[in-house]
């Protein structure tokens, strides 16, 4: 572990490491395809979305990864402020989805893989206030417009972004365009580097770490972001790092008066 964590603090050891890993997923990944593996995961897959059963939605242990500082941060949030929409991608399951829905008249959740999105469709199906929609976030900004949305950008709106992976990673797209476009609004994105505490995981693009040097060139001197304060090791569930970000005075204020979270200074 010491290992792992030392490997982590050294960007360059970090950036080979990463590429080696994704270059071997994408060996293995073309021998399934050639092989006709990638079809029968396939079949058992939609196998598995279609026996998935409502009593298995256990969303109030799995929601925001389990982590229980995270729910109240979020809590917080929510619950003091009103938002008017709530934007989330990457569904999955729906867990964090139907967490969110107690909190706004209307949540728009996007997922892009169709088996999980039957899944979601199933669990969700008696939540009158959460619109789910097949697509792939990098299209936010149509799905925004889109008439069927029926979203206004002036009113507060809160994004979760959790729609990434290794090899796709519509992060850039997605937050250019909301803080271009919303003025009030605070977006929390998921997976992300929590500085100066590793035992928090995140993700990684081609090698480079999903951290601030990621996004930087997004900032204006508007924005203004924070993280947990509370160590990991404190923390429950999956232990995935995140990062929240506003570019609203208002909001920003609040933010500041929440013990869990500490103010990030460029």
């Amino acid at each position: 572990m010491k290992l792992i964590s030392l490997l982590k603090k050294n960007n360059f050891i970090f950036f080979i490491l990463k590429n080696i890993q994704r270059l071997l997923k994408n060996v293995l990944k073309k021998i399934f395809i050639f092989s006709g593996l990638d079809d029968r995961l396939s079949t058992i897959e939609n196998s598995l979305v279609y026996n998935y059963l409502p009593e298995n939605f256990n969303w109030e242990k799995y929601c925001l990864n389990g982590q229980e500082f995270r729910r109240k941060i979020v809590t917080e949030v929510l619950k003091n402020n009103k938002f008017r929409l709530i934007v989330e991608t990457g569904t999955e399951y729906g867990f964090t989805t139907k967490f969110f829905s107690d909190f706004s008249s209307k949540v728009i959740s996007i997922e892009k893989s169709k088996p999980m999105f039957t899944i979601a469709k199933k669990n969700l199906q008696n939540e009158e206030n959460i619109q789910l929609i097949l697509n792939d976030s990098k299209n936010l900004k149509s799905i925004i417009d889109n008439e069927n949305t029926k979203i206004d950008k002036n009113e507060s709106t809160f994004f979760y972004l959790d729609a990434h992976s290794d090899d796709d990673y519509p992060l850039i797209e997605e937050i250019k365009y909301i803080l271009e476009e919303f003025s009030n609004s605070i977006i929390l994105i998921d997976d992300f580097h929590v500085p100066h505490d590793n035992g928090y995981g995140f993700d990684s693009y081609r090698g480079k770490k999903l951290n601030l040097e990621f996004i930087k060139d997004l900032f204006s001197k508007n924005e203004n972001v924070f993280f947990p304060n509370i160590p990991s090791f404190k923390e429950t569930g999956r232990l995935r790092g995140y990062i929240i970000i506003t570019n609203n005075t208002k909001f920003n204020n609040f933010l500041n008066n929440i013990t869990e979270l500490s103010s990030h200074k460029f």
